[in-house]
């Protein structure tokens, strides 16, 4: 298991940054933030690097795997890998974004569940519900962030439905769920690769593949996490 720490203060510099991005960024709080996931928590885990980047009792861990999700164990097994990641890595927030590669059909006891079918959504589910189970066993503040709006049509369509999944579940355990949807559409509610920056300027947030953040896009998204972790810093334990 390849595991990132990072220390916040080691990020390059954020440029024309508001002074006022998140009142996280003036907690005296001595924090490390686990951000789980896949290549969208990896470019949200870069993201916080950047928008936290002076804070010293700030620590970003960052543990992202590209190309995998909770549909396919038999290509990455996240079950298992989180516990081992909750159990090496001592922290007091984990910050979750996965789910954007589990549109796809599975077998399942020489049956067939078809991406979208009722018995699909109902085992996807359920392996949201373990997966959370671990999480909720870490004794750290829970954030689950929900998938954002991409290009396809489609795909935005089934996201819609995952995040309905994610934030029940996230209820359910007692995790604060984070939409990041309204942050990325435009005037009419539609996708669109530009958008406001931090520093209100209208630059391009998302890269040519519809999916995945520029740098931009990726403190855009940091910073819709953090806010939501500074409305419930008194709810995070720092003993660790």
């Amino acid at each position: 298991m390849s595991v990132t720490l990072v220390q916040s203060g080691q990020a390059r510099e954020l440029d024309n940054a508001r002074s006022d991005t998140v009142a996280l960024l003036q907690s005296p709080q001595h924090l490390r933030i686990g951000v789980v996931g896949d290549s969208i928590a990896g470019n949200l885990g870069d993201g916080m690097q950047k928008l936290l980047r002076d804070r010293d009792n700030l620590k970003i861990i960052k543990f992202a795997k590209p190309a995998t999700g909770l549909m396919r164990d038999d290509v990455y097994n996240w079950q298992s890998a989180l516990k081992d990641f909750v159990r090496q890595t001592k922290l007091n927030i984990i910050v979750v974004m996965i789910g954007g590669n589990d549109r796809q059909s599975i077998w399942m006891n020489g049956r067939r569940l078809s991406r979208g079918s009722k018995a699909w959504l109902a085992e996807y589910e359920r392996r949201v519900a373990q997966f959370m189970k671990v999480l909720a066993e870490a004794d750290a503040k829970v954030y689950w962030v929900g998938l954002p709006v991409v290009r396809s049509t489609s795909m935005s369509r089934d996201y819609k439905r995952l995040n309905q999944i994610f934030h029940a579940q996230a209820r359910k355990h007692g995790f604060t769920y984070v939409g990041t949807w309204e942050t990325f559409i435009d005037e009419n509610g539609s996708y669109s690769s530009f958008g406001p920056s931090l520093d209100g300027v209208k630059r391009r947030l998302r890269k040519e593949d519809g999916m995945h953040f520029t740098n931009d896009g990726e403190l855009r998204l940091a910073d819709t996490v953090a806010r939501a972790i500074n409305r419930s810093l008194s709810e995070i334990k720092t003993a660790r």
